[in-house]
């Protein structure tokens, strides 16, 4: 039987690790080292998934078409009917994996943040 992990066990196991990794580096546990040493990896979750759901939403499939539409009349160098071109949409290839990106992202960055005004609060 194979084991589902849910958003907060893996975001809970990736501060873990972090905060190991913090002890590591700079022997000690601070909030301005955990600012900056969360940042990294909220910002590539966050990329990641923001730019997937950016692609998944459709703003580049007209783009997408019109290149392969270019492309495919520059290759057989004819002007021949374009309607035999099945249409593919660049969303619809993309995955849909976006959410779990997203939200491990917000809650690493959400960290972050805390740790940040903790630092200047504290």
């Amino acid at each position: 039987m194979q084991k589902e992990w849910n958003i907060f066990t893996i975001s809970s196991i990736l501060a873990i690790l972090i905060f190991i990794l913090e002890f590591i580096l700079y022997k000690e546990i601070t909030f301005i080292y955990t600012t900056n040493i969360f940042f990294y990896p909220a910002s590539f979750f966050l990329i990641i998934g923001l730019f997937s759901l950016v692609i998944r939403s459709g703003s580049f499939d007209f783009f997408y078409y019109s290149f392969k539409k270019a492309t495919r009349r520059l290759r057989k160098n004819t002007l021949e009917e374009d309607s035999d071109i099945t249409v593919s949409y660049l969303s619809d290839t993309f995955g849909t994996h976006y959410p779990f990106f997203v939200k491990v992202g917000s809650i690493l960055m959400t960290i972050s943040l805390m740790a940040l005004i903790g630092h200047y609060l504290f």
